[in-house]
């Protein structure tokens, strides 16, 4: 009746997406009409089979909670829109024509002023002398009032944590903390804020990028997953060298009280493993353990002089270049190969 509008830029097409901005639109207008018309696309109408249709459930939902009717446009009758079509082409021509939106947030804010200080104070198009803001005046007391508290809009469901502790969303992966890898968490998101909870406990917070297969993570998140990631090669190479010599045990607390690096020795050791086998590396361990010994390199010429007395072919080690070397990787979705 009024002409009053309201209108925002949106990124995605969704049904979230138009739930979000129906609660904003009737936060700006103060209240709610009896009825919504909709068109017919995929968010708003799942089915239609002539006059039977069948809305989609979020949608339909939000209807119920803001105790509005949802009512449809005829397929191919232009004529039951025409108001809407008439404001579309409004801010076609005297809000976009010839400008700049540089973001959604810019456009929306720009957008806002020009729906406030130009679209409402035009001359109503049948009412003479007055304006869209003058009868919207007057409309307002007409309209329902708005629940409290508003309906929640966010994107819910549940989200399984990858082993690298991040979350997908869209083609986006997001970091949470470390201990809920491999887990269940829920995913809530809107807009701009995605959000990652456990119970009641948000876990992880970020904000919402719209680009592709971009990995958006905290700093915090990233060297929690690093350090654990060491921490476990170093325990894992000592429970296989562990398993193998029992003995290893005992090098390990001689390695301590000397202060050297243990993280070197291990990792020298694991070659020695590799480059001589399983038994005659047990054999090494055990003859340094009964004499006292210590020494990395005292293990190498153990294991080589247990390997001749066995008769075993010479190792070899195989040295990879400097750029082979295992680097910390976050898995990627190979897709992008394709495009």
């Amino acid at each position: 009746h009024s002409r009053a509008m309201w209108a925002e830029f949106v990124i995605d097409l969704t049904v979230h997406s138009l739930c979000r901005s129906l609660v904003r639109g009737a936060t700006a207008f103060g209240g709610l009409p009896r009825q919504w018309l909709f068109d017919n696309p995929k968010v708003v109408v799942l089915e239609r089979v002539g006059s039977a249709v069948r809305f989609h459930p979020t949608l339909l939902a939000l209807c119920a909670d803001m105790r509005v009717e949802p009512k449809l446009c005829a397929v191919r009758m232009p004529q039951h829109k025409g108001k809407v079509e008439r404001a579309i082409r409004y801010l076609r021509d005297r809000f976009l024509a010839g400008r700049s939106i540089t973001s959604v947030e810019d456009g929306n804010r720009h957008l806002a002023r020009f729906i406030d200080e130009i679209a409402h104070t035009r001359p109503h198009p049948t009412i003479a002398q007055r304006s869209v803001g003058d009868v919207f005046t007057d409309e307002r007391s007409r309209l329902l009032s708005l629940p409290n508290p508003l309906p929640a809009t966010d994107r819910i469901e549940p989200v399984q944590v990858d082993a690298q502790a991040f979350v997908r969303l869209d083609t986006n992966r997001y970091s949470v903390p470390t201990d809920h890898a491999g887990h269940v968490r829920t995913l809530v998101a809107d807009d701009r804020m995605v959000r990652v909870v456990h119970g009641e406990t948000v876990i992880a917070e970020h904000a919402r990028s719209w680009g592709r297969r971009q990995v958006i993570e905290d700093p915090v998140h990233r060297t929690a997953l690093v350090a654990e990631r060491k921490a476990a090669r170093a325990l894992k190479g000592r429970d296989r060298l562990r398993a193998i010599a029992p003995a290893f045990d005992r090098l390990v607390e001689r390695w301590s009280v000397s202060g050297s690096s243990l993280g070197l020795r291990v990792t020298h050791s694991i070659k020695l493993l590799d480059l001589y086998g399983d038994d005659v590396f047990a054999a090494a361990v055990a003859d340094l353990d009964a004499r006292g010994l210590a020494d990395v390199g005292v293990l190498a010429i153990a294991c080589e002089q247990y390997r001749k007395d066995r008769r075993r072919p010479v190792p070899v080690e195989l040295v990879l270049p400097a750029h082979l070397d295992d680097a910390d990787v976050v898995p990627h979705d190979l897709g992008t190969y394709d495009e």
